[in-house]
């Protein structure tokens, strides 16, 4: 009996979305995080109404998601302090 390879156990669907990230990552790599968002978003809604999927509203660069992404790494830095000195 042949031994399967490790691409053998890859389903399609999977295989399918690891290719969509890498080439997401691609095209958004010279991109801000929410530059990037915003493109992903757009890219999301001109699917679903080529689709004819209902869409919300085109969400721009200020989303909720975008601005999360840019938030400063004080807070990070905070909890590192913190952490410091209680150990």
């Amino acid at each position: 009996m042949k031994p399967k390879t490790s691409s053998e156990f890859v389903p399609p669907a999977l295989q399918q979305v690891w290719d969509w990230k890498a080439t997401v990552e691609q095209e958004t790599r010279h991109l801000s995080t929410a530059e990037a968002l915003e493109y992903i978003l757009k890219q999301g809604g001109a699917i679903a109404r080529h689709l004819n999927l209902p869409v919300a509203t085109d969400l721009g660069i200020r989303t909720p998601a975008a601005l999360v992404a840019e938030t400063s790494a004080k807070y990070t830095v905070k909890r590192r302090n913190r952490a410091a000195r209680s150990g």
